[in-house]
């Protein structure tokens, strides 16, 4: 009886081990296929193949009662068999190469230090309750802190309705418009600006103040009912310029020249107006800066917020699409329209003029590419022609320069 016993147990043992080498090899290949190299991976996905090939065509052979299919099955069969003996070694040795077996025995490595599991189901209980209590934790301080934000909205927008009653803006005096900076914790490196449209926001020709802080820009609008916007600086990094917008003036800013203080304040941040005669008549015309694709500031705002942060200004110009301009002459002709809406002062843009003739005088630059560049800038009325001669001048200077340095370099070879 005893020996009934042991011979069952044997049994069971055998069978147990066989399912733990089976998982354990069915693990080896999917290790295998995840991290073997190239032609590992080919091997294995051949032989897989083959197996699935072999099935194909012995139930084909079955339902047709096809001889050749049954032929054709065994010979895959075969074939996939030989194979086999193969894969189990190349599965048993790995099946990755010495860079990736490094790699991976790294990454567990670095991951068993840390002792972090791939998932939190797979943390020990103690450490699970621990996760647990961190998460409640980081919730409930992300709660009071979003609760105490609204509570303290709410206690300005108290404040603000006790002050201005249903317009601030005609409300504001120099007293209430420094209570309203601390109530909105306006920081003293703050600029104003006047945002003149973004529909998102539901903003029209808004005068306010803008500051960064943590990585955002912030404004404070003063409309009827005054209320803060904010974005990320990080989707800031590109103004584009509307150009040549018809207005009617009687339209312009209404509610802001009403006010004698607001007037005061920001009247030097208003438009700068162009008139253009189209087809017999007088258009007033303005230049718009958007940021974020829907924020759009008059001109005069743009210099104040060049003080807060770093953004690039681009024209989209049909000329630039339509013609094979030089960038030298697009950069010229962006300074040039950045001058006269006010954004560059004169002696900002004559730098930058010199800066760029600096750059294309450069003998790299061949001599045909910067005789015609120079020449479309004058044309086009960009430049004055008096610049053509200190543009030569210039080109003359570094040829000269260029030459010198390369006898000397010649001189100290012998």
């Amino acid at each position: 009886m005893e020996s009934v016993i042991l011979k069952v147990a044997e049994t069971r043992n055998r069978e147990k081990t066989g399912t733990k080498e089976g998982n354990k090899m069915l693990r080896k290949v999917w290790n295998t296929l995840r991290h073997g190299d190239s032609k590992t991976k080919f091997f294995l996905y051949s032989v897989m193949g083959l197996c699935v090939a072999g099935m194909i065509l012995f139930v084909t052979a079955i339902v047709q009662q096809s001889l050749l299919p049954g032929l054709a099955a065994v010979a895959v069969t075969i074939i996939a068999a030989a194979m086999m003996k193969d894969a189990v070694l190349v599965v048993k040795n790995g099946g990755m190469s010495g860079k990736e077996k490094h790699s991976v025995k790294a990454a567990k490595r670095e991951k068993h230090q840390k002792k972090l599991p791939d998932t939190v189901a797979d943390l020990p209980l103690g450490e699970l309750e621990e996760f647990g209590e961190q998460q409640g934790k980081k919730k409930k301080k992300a709660e009071r802190k979003e609760a105490q934000a609204e509570k303290e909205r709410l206690e300005r927008e108290q404040e603000d309705e006790k002050e201005f009653g249903d317009n601030a803006l005609g409300a504001m005096t120099e007293e209430k418009l420094k209570n309203l900076l601390l109530r909105y914790k306006v920081k003293q490196e703050h600029v104003p600006v006047i945002i003149d449209l973004c529909i998102p926001e539901r903003v029209r020709q808004a005068p306010g103040f803008a500051w960064v802080d943590a990585g955002m820009l912030k404004i404070l609008l003063i409309e009827r009912k005054t209320r803060m916007i904010e974005r990320p600086l990080s989707a800031l990094q590109v103004m584009e310029v509307e150009k040549g917008i018809a207005v009617k003036a009687s339209a312009e800013y209404t509610e802001l020249r009403d006010t004698d203080l607001m007037k005061r304040v920001f009247t030097p941040y208003l438009p700068r107006y162009q008139k253009k005669e189209i087809g017999g008549r007088t258009v007033l015309l303005k230049n718009l800066y958007v940021l974020d694709e829907e924020i759009k500031f008059t001109s005069a705002s743009v210099n104040e917020l060049k003080k807060l942060f770093s953004f690039r200004i681009e024209i989209a110009d049909r000329r630039f699409q339509e013609m094979d301009l030089s960038p030298y002459y697009k950069k010229i002709y962006v300074d040039s329209f950045l001058w006269r809406d006010g954004i560059l002062t004169l002696q900002e843009y004559k730098a930058q003029i010199e800066q760029v003739i600096d750059s294309l005088a450069d003998p790299a630059v061949p001599y045909g590419e910067f005789e015609t560049t120079i020449s479309a800038m004058i044309n086009s009325g960009l430049l004055p022609a008096e610049y053509r001669n200190y543009a030569n001048t210039k080109r003359e200077e570094k040829e000269r320069d260029a030459e010198e340095k390369k006898g000397k370099r010649k001189g100290k070879k012998r």
